[in-house]
């Protein structure tokens, strides 16, 4: 009997678990089978029902459901779908439904879309009727950039107000908040300030790096002096655009900057080489403070340049006036500025001409403005035009060395650097000593060469200078005044270098005022002194000097001073001589030679010291 009411009660309920699910979106709830007398409860999962779907600027729904109902204490879970598809922003997944009963999409494009919900219950689901929005504002695709000036000038704040749009140009107003924005499109200036805007904070933040910016309903304006100020330094147009991932600024906004008032001025030359005495055409720029040119600085302005030296000559630099009038430096001097540009035009308006060769450097000053760098020029010499002579000493001791230096100048007096290399030089205007010692120059290889012959020195940048025993070692041998003059052939010393040549040391005896009865005396008669057909019975008179080592008589050598005569052959009469104790050092007599009275000879007439201080013989030969 218990077996039985067992089996119609399962009956029953199988059979009701069928009728409620033929009868609508139910899902059947029974208890587990068992023993005994039982009661069966049947219920079902109810459909959720879409409330409130409001669509919002910037793409976006806001989405409100009903709970549905189950029969079981488990809570019924919710997923969103979107045009057949997944939802974006809050709302759940059929992959994680969640127990919330509302949730916001975004993302939205512009336009209907249709939204179902669906209820989830252990492994049973039902579905909302669709529910449909449509979405007027889509979500900001770009910015669009407007400012206060569209021809501000340089360093001066311009107020920016950025605008999140949609892609039909609408505001999106749910576009607020702190936003990160990057500008670009304005270069910094020629002195090398970059482009700013002033973040919300009013920190001025430069181009190319994040910038806060705090957006209320889609725009981004500038409150006080923050929130957007823009201040470019560089003068001309600029596309200002602004960009925050993948929204940027389609078309940026177009500014032409004009540049500040004049603050300084910069100066370029046609070369940074010029020759001396050749023109270099300048050209001035007035620039304002970031170094843009100030073009407003235009008309007649009076310059005055420096910096420049004038030549070794004295001849000043010059740069010529809007007239064509050459002016020295440090006059004031009218240029022309057209658009903050003078430029030099033929001869005029900042033609310059420096004289002196070397590194240099120019300015130009009107008051306060002036150029901050100096223009580097390196000036080169001329060709040669003339040799300059200097020398150690200008009284030199005879038959002493005296470095000579010889320089090649240019007009203006600049060393001609490029007279180089080896040049045959003569040198001239100094005469050969008593003795017959003839001036000389060391040439480049240390051999002296007489005045009067081509000397090979070498030339260094336009300089030939004395190196050891070489290159330039002068003797001058005979006491007195001398001007030195040199030539190479084409281009000369033009004022002599004048000497006052002292006389050297005692050292060598000499014969003076020497005659013969016969024969020929030779002209090179002085330390020694060839006599040749003198005959027998023949003489020869002659008085005894003291010099130095080329022949200068010397002076003031005091008592004691004598020189006996001697021969190898024949008789001396007149010895010994006495030497002048003052004035110069000259025997007041002389002595006289006879040859043989017969017969051929060749006799050695000697003179030699007596007594003081001995000094080199002087001899004389006497032949038939």
């Amino acid at each position: 009997m218990r077996r039985l009411l067992r089996t119609k009660l399962t009956g029953a309920l199988l059979g009701t678990a069928l009728l409620v699910a033929v009868c609508g979106s139910a899902l059947a709830y029974f208890s587990s089978e068992g023993l005994g007398t039982a009661s069966a409860a049947v219920s079902k999962l109810t459909t959720p029902t879409i409330t409130v779907a409001t669509p919002a600027a910037g793409g976006t729904v806001a989405l409100t459901w009903s709970a549905a109902t189950a029969p079981g204490a488990e809570a019924v879970k919710y997923f969103v779908s979107r045009d057949g598809g997944e939802p974006a922003g809050t709302c759940a997944k059929e992959a994680a439904p969640a127990v919330a009963t509302s949730c916001t999409d975004s993302g939205l494009a512009i336009g209907a879309h249709s939204y179902t919900v669906t209820a989830v219950w252990r492994s049973w689901s039902v579905t909302s009727a669709t529910k449909t929005a449509t979405v007027t504002i889509g979500p900001a695709t770009h910015f669009t950039i407007s400012a206060a000036s569209a021809t501000p000038a340089v360093s001066v704040a311009d107020n920016l107000t950025i605008t999140a749009k949609d892609e039909n140009e609408a505001t999106v107003t749910t576009f607020a908040g702190s936003h990160s924005l990057v500008f670009s499109g304005a270069s910094a200036s020629p002195g090398g300030t970059a482009a700013t805007v002033a973040n919300s904070s009013g920190t001025a933040v430069a181009f190319g790096s994040a910038t806060a910016l705090t957006f209320t309903a889609g725009v981004a304006a500038v409150t006080t002096t923050k929130n957007g100020i823009l201040k470019v330094y560089r003068a001309g147009a600029a596309n200002i655009a602004a960009s925050e991932g993948a929204l940027n600024t389609p078309a940026p906004l177009a500014l032409t900057v004009s540049p500040g008032a004049a603050t300084k001025y910069t100066l370029a030359a046609a070369t940074a080489t010029p020759a001396v005495g050749a023109a270099d055409d300048l050209t001035i720029t007035a620039q304002d403070a970031y170094g843009n040119t100030a073009t407003t600085y235009t008309g007649s302005h009076n310059l005055v340049f420096s910096g420049a030296s004038a030549s070794p000559d004295g001849t000043l630099p010059t740069v010529s006036d809007s007239s064509g009038n050459d002016l020295a430096f440090g006059t004031a001097t009218p240029i022309v500025f057209s658009a903050g540009i003078a430029t030099a035009t033929d001869d005029l308006n900042g033609e310059m001409t420096l004289y002196k060769s070397g590194a240099t450097s120019v300015k130009a000053t009107e008051g306060s403005l002036t150029n901050a760098t100096a223009l580097a020029l390196t000036v080169a010499a001329g060709t040669a035009t003339k040799l300059i002579l200097v020398a150690a000493t200008t009284t030199p001791v005879a038959a002493a060395s005296d470095n000579l230096t010889t320089t090649a100048r240019d007009a203006y007096e600049n060393t001609a650097t490029s007279y180089a290399g080896a040049k045959n030089i003569v040198f001239s205007g100094a005469a050969a000593s008593p003795s017959g010692a003839a001036p000389t120059v060391a040439n480049s290889a240390g051999t002296a060469i007489s005045f009067g012959t081509a000397t090979a020195l070498t030339f260094t940048a336009g300089v030939a200078t004395v190196s050891s025993t070489k290159n330039g070692v002068m003797k001058l041998n005979k006491v007195g005044a001398a001007s030195v003059t040199a030539t190479d052939g084409t281009i000369s010393t033009l004022a002599p270098l004048a000497f006052t040549v002292t006389v050297g040391l005692a050292s060598k005896l000499a014969l003076t005022g020497v005659t013969s009865s016969a024969g020929s005396v030779s002209a090179a008669c002085f330390f020694t002194c060839p006599v040749t057909l003198l005959g027998n019975s023949g003489t020869i008179s002659a008085g005894v000097s003291v010099t130095d080592s080329v022949g200068n008589t010397v002076s003031e050598l005091g008592s004691g001073h004598t020189v006996k005569v001697t021969a190898t052959g024949g008789t001396v009469a007149g010895t010994p001589l006495t030497i002048a104790e003052t004035g110069p050092a000259v025997a007041a007599t002389q002595f006289t030679y006879t040859s043989p009275a017969s017969g051929a000879f060749t006799n050695t007439i000697t003179a030699a010291t007596l007594a003081g201080t001995v000094y080199t013989s002087a001899t004389a030969t006497a032949s038939k």
